[in-house]
């Protein structure tokens, strides 16, 4: 067997590994809301400002700390039981960062930086609160497409008890989802395999060309939240502020989310996920490494 070849089996076939445990829990997650949370209940909690809509949603990611492998079914069943836009688009983006666990992760990787942990959590604040704010006057409808099983939804097959019903959803939630993730490892293991090393130290020079490169890279890598600050780490000879873009975009925007944001969302929010967040990162880190 080529060599080459064995080494894309062996990064898609990690890099799967590492994210399906996280979608897994986010689609067992979604379940449990599906099941156990009716939309009357979740309207009590929703502030009904904008403003606190969206700070709900950010904060939601310090009690339910979910990774980018997951929350994205998470949010589509949100949207589902009604919780408003705003507060799930900025839960959507913040979450895989504001998780604690990648917080302490990123703390470990450069070696209690706190610099770099703070400058991660604003920007993953800054940058979710836009993209809510933005997509506020959208309606459910506008926002995540319709399941082709919707009307299927109360299907006599579906199993009584509450708990069977979890793993109903779940399983299906986990299967529909996973097969874009399969096709994101596929893409970020063909660019690690198939790249030369020489291709990214050309960006190593320049504060801007740094910036662009780490988050190209952070795009097509995929790597899971909770494992992206010691890739990111890995990259001595990068400025900081290229690091800290490395672990910004990643966990918002990368080939294996882009599939799943297509699969989920309709067009106007799809776009607003990736330019959004894309060009506010970029400009972020820029003023990070300006004046830092």
């Amino acid at each position: 067997m080529d060599e080459n070849f064995r080494i894309f089996a062996a990064i898609a076939t990690a890099i799967a590994l590492e994210a399906m445990p996280f979608l897994a829990l986010g689609a067992l997650l979604s379940a449990v809301i599906e099941v156990f949370l009716s939309p009357a209940r979740l309207a009590r909690v929703v502030p009904r400002r904008v403003a606190g809509q969206i700070a709900l949603g950010v904060s939601a990611g310090l009690v339910v700390p979910t990774c980018e492998c997951g929350v994205v079914p998470v949010a589509r069943r949100l949207l589902s039981k009604g919780v408003p836009g705003p507060t799930v688009v900025a839960y959507l983006l913040s979450a895989p960062i504001l998780n604690p666990i990648v917080l302490v992760s990123t703390y470990v990787a450069f070696r209690g930086s706190w610099a770099l942990v703070g400058a991660r959590a604003a920007i993953a604040v800054i940058v979710a609160s836009t993209v809510a704010l933005l997509a506020r006057r959208l309606t459910t409808d506008e926002l995540v497409r319709k399941r082709e099983d919707a009307s299927h939804e109360h299907h006599p097959e579906i199993p009584p008890s509450r708990f069977a019903a979890v793993w109903h959803h779940a399983a299906h939630d986990f299967l529909e989802m996973g097969k874009y993730l399969i096709l994101g490892a596929f893409a970020a293991a063909a660019f690690k395999t198939f790249v030369p090393a020489s291709v990214v130290s050309v960006f190593e020079g320049s504060l801007v060309l740094s910036i662009l490169g780490m988050m190209a890279l952070a795009i097509l890598l995929s790597v899971c939240s909770e494992a992206d600050a010691f890739v990111a780490a890995s990259f001595v000879t990068f400025p900081a502020a290229a690091h800290l873009a490395f672990m910004s975009i990643g966990p918002m925007v990368d080939v294996k989310l882009i599939g799943l944001y297509a699969a989920t969302f309709r067009r106007r929010l799809f776009v607003l996920l990736l330019v959004v967040p894309i060009g506010a990162v970029f400009l972020l880190s820029w003023l990070f490494g300006v004046l830092s």
